[in-house]
């Protein structure tokens, strides 16, 4: 048992990519009093139709820094560009530096199994890093770690070479309008970019008003996300009965390359 609060690290490759993935979490952790940061890789500076350069890694920066002020958390943006990152060295020690100043008990990422290239990489850097964490000849000026963090994995479609295997989950369902608000606090994403790359829909010219009703149809629109596992998981914690209303849910595989869970940690991941 900690005798302090949790601390957690979300790491993603894009400036959004924690806050989508592990809202319903980060707020159940946020109000047990635990430590949230949230790291991306990458500065987000590909991720738009028309803004370019340095208008589009300050917008999306703020943007990020709107979701943490809403949230209760703190978000590091690390130097890499958008499309461009890769499981380097240099990308390595960065990270190994950010997560030991930090000293996360528990890390938060996706596999390195995905269809985005900078997601692949994110998963397979923190791999990367987590045995050296404890190693004081790697980045020897920053302190190591003396206890490997848990490492936790958010859910994913992706099945090749494995599919997602859910060990924790945990209904998401009343944490949707914290989904909805951190989408709106990263704009140029969930009310320019996404729309027009996977949707099709261009929303330029649009007012405000109109691009959050857009998204908001969305969100009304959307059935849920539990699949099959998923829900054995949802049975297997909490019974069938329970498991059978959750329509909206996040669930973690547990990384052979961590620590073990804690109970402490079950508690936050499952308790109700």
């Amino acid at each position: 048992m900690l005798n302090r609060p949790l601390r957690a690290m979300m790491i993603g490759a894009h400036p959004d990519d924690c806050d989508i993935s592990t809202y319903s979490i980060t707020t159940r952790l946020v109000k047990a009093g635990c430590i949230v940061r949230f790291v991306s890789m990458t500065t987000g500076n590909a991720g738009h139709q028309t803004m370019r350069g340095e208008e589009l890694v300050n917008t999306r920066a703020k943007e990020a820094q709107a979701s943490a002020a809403y949230l209760g958390i703190t978000y590091e943006i690390l130097p890499f560009d958008d499309g461009r990152l890769t499981p380097s060295i240099e990308a390595r020690e960065t990270l190994m530096r950010t997560i030991r100043r930090f000293a996360p008990d528990v890390i938060f990422t996706n596999r390195a199994c995905d269809y985005h290239p900078d997601h692949r990489a994110t998963g397979q850097l923190v791999q990367d890093c987590s045995y050296l964490l404890g190693v004081p000849a790697i980045c020897p000026d920053t302190p190591v770690m003396r206890t490997t963090p848990v490492i936790l994995y958010w859910h994913d479609p992706f099945t090749d070479p494995k599919p997602f295997r859910p060990d924790f989950a945990r209904p998401a369902d009343n944490d949707r309008e914290v989904l909805f608000n951190v989408e709106c606090c990263h704009a140029s994403q969930f009310l320019d970019w996404l729309p027009w790359a996977d949707d099709k829909v261009d929303l330029a010219g649009k007012t405000h008003e109109e691009r959050v009703a857009f998204l908001r149809g969305q969100f009304d629109e959307n059935p849920g996300d539990v699949d099959e596992d998923v829900h054995v998981c949802l049975t297997r914690q909490y019974g069938k009965d329970f498991a059978d209303t959750v329509r909206f849910a996040e669930s973690w595989q547990v990384s052979e390359y961590g620590a073990d869970v804690t109970d402490e940690l079950r508690d936050l991941l499952i308790g109700l």
